[in-house]
């Protein structure tokens, strides 16, 4: 008789384990990095600044270097690792 792969529950939890961590791995691997660069927002912001606002501030800040060629765009994380 043959035995199927996912008769018991522990190959069937090791399989969807696995599934589960490769998937994260894949996902982990295409986010978006930015390069290292200095940049500065240009504005002085007031203490009540809502974190939208600086989030907001922070990310033109970066689009205007990268426009400027001061810093390099945004890439999958996993180009890092190949090269």
């Amino acid at each position: 008789m043959i035995n199927p792969f996912f008769h018991t529950p522990g190959r069937r939890f090791i399989t969807v384990a696995v599934l589960a961590a490769v998937v994260a791995f894949g996902w982990y691997a295409v986010q978006p990095v930015h390069p290292r660069c200095a940049i500065g927002s240009g504005a002085l912001m007031s203490a009540g600044t809502s974190a939208e606002e600086m989030e907001a501030a922070a990310r033109q800040a970066y689009e205007d270097a990268v426009a400027d060629g001061a810093c390099g765009p945004a890439h999958a994380r996993f180009r890092d690792w190949i090269g």
